[in-house]
């Protein structure tokens, strides 16, 4: 069967820089511990510091690095190089995660500047951005799977089965116990995620 040449002229431009593919990671994806990410809290928040970023603000993007980084863990997008140190691969990460998280903050630092007005009480505030509603309701996701994640495993099972609509009796009936015990394990184990999601 014959086949067509191609019979261009057409000189490829050197100084125009070629498509590049969709990156793909290189190294496999790695699930480590939130208290691998916990750890390194007071790293995270002196490179808020170095950034310049405002003292009031520093604790809330040093908390939104983080999470970002443990939910980026959860879906599989930490790829560390076996061959590099473990902590040296995730502190290089990490950086890249705060850099963002201050260019991200830096961008909506607009919005809570004060602007005075003459009448104070006709101005509404703006709200908030689709975006901004997503990011807070998965960082509080996070948060409450991070809590549970501390408990027990029978308050888990407990908080789990209750989540999704078990009643009292299911779930006395399926950790094999009587509902009056079911009842105050429960109450203890809602008790106990309250007090850490208020640490």
């Amino acid at each position: 069967m014959p086949t067509r040449r191609r019979t261009t002229t057409a000189v490829h431009d050197r100084s125009t820089p070629r498509r590049r593919s969709p990156s793909i990671a290189k190294h496999p994806a790695l699930r480590i511990p939130v208290e691998r990410i916990l750890a390194e809290r007071r790293w995270v928040a002196a490179l808020v510091l170095s950034f310049g970023v405002s003292p009031r603000d520093r604790e809330d993007v040093a908390q939104a690095a983080i999470l970002a980084a443990w939910i980026a863990v959860e879906e599989g997008r930490y790829c560390p190089d076996a061959s590099v140190d473990p902590r040296r691969a995730l502190l290089g990460w990490l950086y890249g995660i705060v850099w963002r998280k201050v260019g991200h903050h830096r961008k909506r630092a607009w919005v809570r500047r004060e602007i005075p007005v003459a009448d104070p009480w006709s101005v509404r505030p703006e709200p908030p951005r689709d975006d901004e509603l997503l990011l807070d309701a998965r960082e509080r996701l996070l948060a409450v799977r991070i809590a549970i994640s501390w408990l027990p495993q029978r308050d888990q099972q407990m908080l789990a089965r209750c989540a999704v609509g078990h009643g009292i009796r299911d779930i006395a009936r399926a950790l094999g116990m009587p509902s009056s015990t079911a009842v105050r394990q429960l109450h203890r184990a809602r008790r106990k995620l309250r007090w850490l999601l208020r640490r």
